[in-house]
């Protein structure tokens, strides 16, 4: 049986053929949107081991040979929206080639349409999207940073999995901005994938704080917290937003301290404000660890921190993970600290360690 033919031997084996036929641009984008969602909506049933990569082979190859046909149709109104939807599909699946090939059409027929599409970087654990006029190299450059964090998370936390849907990759969308009203937010809704919102307001580069003190690069390790778990359920924050605040200091502060990251930080700065120190030194987090208040729930991260190592609860994080434990929301995994204490417990090989960590719980 043959396999899926490569895009660009697929276009121009359809030289000759489209003619012929005759294509439909609203067809051929129906029927390769179509695809991408069968194999995604088939990966998130049963995820197993495989990744975006593994995925994209599942594409039958007569949505390719449809895209390779729309690729090759004369420009017009619902053509570049045929395109447009395919662009976007692609990136759902994580098909640079794809993308890239409907974006460089869309700059070539239609600028306001590729404009609308944006452009993407996509590396081995993360697509990253920018919008607006972002200079040349600005999305290659910040996905440097978001390897670095990432290689940060794995040495402080060893967190096993990011996306929601086990094999999809994160995403982080990019847009440049006149001012920054909105801070970086996780953005859960959508169907195989939860995404990081990030406003920019210099096209040059991504730099951190702005002339306003808005940390964003801590923002974006705060919100990668997001992303490895929620507490409680969509009514009750468990954690008082105090998990991301926690997990997103402790990457500043790390990076920060590391000779490793010193280019990838020169111009983030945000170590002066947001880091595990300063934390430990406020005094509304020196209360005995509970459930009740931001203030509570972080002196409880704090003082696991200390006493267990990060190591441990990113262990006990995957445990759960693995185990399936809580509940999920749009497959978003909801945790509680009930769940939370067992799984430091099954992980924690000291018994008088596991009595310590007992006696932080409420």
């Amino acid at each position: 049986m043959m396999g899926k033919l490569p895009l660009f031997l697929t276009c121009g084996l359809l030289g000759f053929f489209s003619a012929q036929l005759g294509a439909d641009p609203v067809r051929d984008a129906g029927d390769y949107v179509a695809a991408i969602e069968k194999v995604n909506a088939a990966h998130a049933k049963k995820p197993g081991d495989a990744r975006e990569a593994d995925l994209a082979e599942n594409v039958p190859r007569q949505a390719v040979v449809g895209l390779a046909r729309l690729l090759r149709e004369s420009p017009s109104e619902e053509t570049n929206a045929a395109l447009v939807e395919c662009g976007e599909a692609a990136l759902d699946l994580a098909i640079e080639d794809h993308f890239s090939r409907v974006r460089t059409r869309l700059l070539e027929t239609d600028p306001d349409s590729a404009a609308k599409l944006g452009d993407a970087v996509v590396r081995e654990r993360f697509v990253v999207r920018g919008f607006g006029a972002l200079e040349d190299g600005f999305l290659a450059e910040f996905a440097d940073l978001l390897d670095g964090v990432l290689d940060a998370y794995d040495a402080v936390f060893g967190f096993a999995e990011w996306s929601k849907v086990p094999g999809k990759k994160i995403r982080i969308r990019v847009h440049l901005e006149d001012q920054i009203t909105r801070p970086p937010h996780f953005a859960p809704q959508f169907p195989y994938h939860s995404e990081i919102d990030m406003p920019v307001i210099n096209p040059a580069g991504f730099k951190s704080p702005t002339p306003k003190g808005q940390m964003m690069f801590y923002g974006l390790c705060h919100e990668l917290g997001h992303l490895i778990a929620m507490w409680g359920d969509r009514q009750n924050q468990e954690d008082h937003h105090a998990w991301a605040h926690y997990t997103g200091v402790v990457i500043v502060e790390h990076m920060a301290k590391s000779a490793t990251y010193k280019d990838l930080l020169a111009n983030r700065r945000d170590v002066r404000w947001r880091s595990l120190t300063m934390e430990r030194e406020k005094p509304e987090n020196a209360i005995a660890p509970s459930d009740k208040s931001k203030p509570g729930v972080m002196s409880l991260f704090i003082r696991l921190h200390d006493l267990a190592g990060p190591k441990m609860i990113g262990d006990a994080m995957n445990r759960m993970d693995a185990e399936d434990t809580g509940h999920r929301i749009n497959h978003v995994r909801y945790y509680s600290f009930s769940d939370f204490e067992k799984a430091l417990i099954e992980v924690c090989e000291d018994r008088e360690q596991d009595d310590a960590i007992r006696s932080l719980f409420p």
